[in-house]
């Protein structure tokens, strides 16, 4: 604060806050993104904390709070609560816009490293773990591999929509349990249908993650 008020002493001290976080956020989420670029991480040190169906991942890198995100914040925060002052707004309104624009920073961050880690997830998928597993018609299956349908089915752990076709001779319905059978190229699968077995009973519904002390160990799927 020293620092400021000896180089700008015209700065309230609500102003010297407002840019020190600023300042401070924006150099922590730089030298963050420059360590991710040549391979190291600050995520270890970060709080875990997911919300519900998003993986809190390595080191909490997709969790609500992180680094990035509380930098994100404070970064935000700080920029939009000095522009505000400096445009003569009181230091009540400014605070309030502050905290609106550091919210809305936290959870673009957010939302934008959860979906690069489903990403990176998405690149790990090998569906030919899929063969031999049950699934359900999620789009309805053309006969003798006329066109594309697509089915749910578990795939490494995750309940999946994919792309599939049948040798079967009759449409494959809606809802209808089938069985993969092969791997027909990298994103297509082929299935066939089981008889007198609904899809209700055969494919799994959802998947609830067992969590102890915050860290996701294993999934336990229910029928």
């Amino acid at each position: 604060m020293d620092f400021f008020q000896q180089y700008f002493p015209n700065w309230s001290t609500a102003m010297i806050t407002f840019v020190g976080l600023g300042t401070i956020s924006s150099v922590v989420l730089t030298l963050q993104m420059i360590l991710s670029m040549i391979g190291g991480d600050m995520d270890g040190a970060d709080v875990d904390v997911g919300l519900d169906g998003i993986d809190g991942g390595e080191g909490g890198a997709t969790g609500i709070l992180s680094i990035r995100t509380i930098g994100a914040f404070f970064a935000g925060f700080g920029w939009s609560g000095a522009a505000m002052l400096d445009l003569d707004f009181g230091l009540g309104a400014s605070t309030l816009v502050a905290l609106l624009v550091g919210a809305v920073f936290m959870y673009l961050v957010f939302y934008l490293m959860s979906y690069l880690h489903s990403l990176r997830q998405e690149g790990t998928l090998d569906y030919a773990n899929a063969v031999g597993n049950v699934g359900s018609v999620y789009l309805p299956v053309p006969p003798t591999r006329k066109g594309l349908g697509q089915v749910e089915v578990m795939v490494q752990g995750r309940l999946k929509i994919v792309q599939a076709v049948t040798d079967h001779d009759s449409k494959i319905d809606n809802r209808t349990a089938v069985r993969v059978t092969e791997m027909v190229d990298q994103q297509t699968l082929l299935v066939e249908p089981l008889e007198k077995e609904s899809a209700n009973e055969t494919i799994p519904r959802r998947s609830s993650c067992i969590s102890p002390g915050g860290k996701i160990t294993g999934c336990l799927t229910t029928m």
